[in-house]
């Protein structure tokens, strides 16, 4: 299959992804000061959610950038994490509406480690096509794609301990997955 159809799919499951999480926000009425903050609240998840998907979309351009056809396989674990970020909504809803809940930290850890655990195998597949990466890049890709799952995996014990923990884990986070796409980028620009 080429490349474009599953791309533009992707396109358009991570749209819908976006749209349901604004529409979770709901405002209050009549609107007061008194429920301005926890509107905000919401806002500021969801605003962390729309940067971690954001990134995986922009991942997910780049790591097809330098493949033309894509494998069976492949198609099937890009379903498999569509599916999995399109349950990015609940836990952002869950997480929003109870902020100091360990439950909503331990559920928004569990899909966002999910995410980067079925991310990474995607990645891992797609390299494995790509001839413009050396087996060092490849490695070097990999390495901090697993390392980023890693951390994520840790904010659900760390839910546990401290929900601040874990929301620092979920703040610092999304920065490692530029790294791969800077690598990606610089490549294909050379081509």
């Amino acid at each position: 299959m080429k490349k474009e159809r599953l791309q533009m799919l992707s396109d358009g499951v991570i749209a819908i992804v976006l749209t349901l999480m604004v529409l979770e926000i709901k405002i209050p009425y009549p609107f007061t000061s008194a429920s301005f903050a926890p509107v905000l609240q919401h806002i500021a998840i969801y605003a962390l959610s729309f940067v971690v998907i954001a990134i995986y979309w922009l991942n997910l351009h780049h790591i097809f950038i330098p493949v033309e056809q894509v494998s069976i396989r492949i198609t099937w674990l890009n379903f498999v994490l569509l599916f999995i970020m399109s349950l990015i909504p609940l836990p952002t809803k869950a997480l929003g509406e109870n902020f100091f809940s360990k439950d909503a930290h331990l559920f928004y850890g569990i899909v966002l480690t999910a995410t980067a655990v079925f991310y990474s195998t995607l990645q891992s597949e797609v390299n494995k096509y790509t001839e413009l990466l050396t087996d060092d890049e490849r490695q070097k890709i990999n390495r901090l794609n697993w390392t980023s799952t890693f951390a994520y995996s840790l904010s659900i014990p760390l839910s546990f301990v401290s929900i601040y923990l874990s929301t620092f884990l979920f703040i610092l986070l999304p920065a490692i997955f530029f790294i791969p796409t800077r690598i990606l980028r610089n490549k294909s620009e050379n081509r």
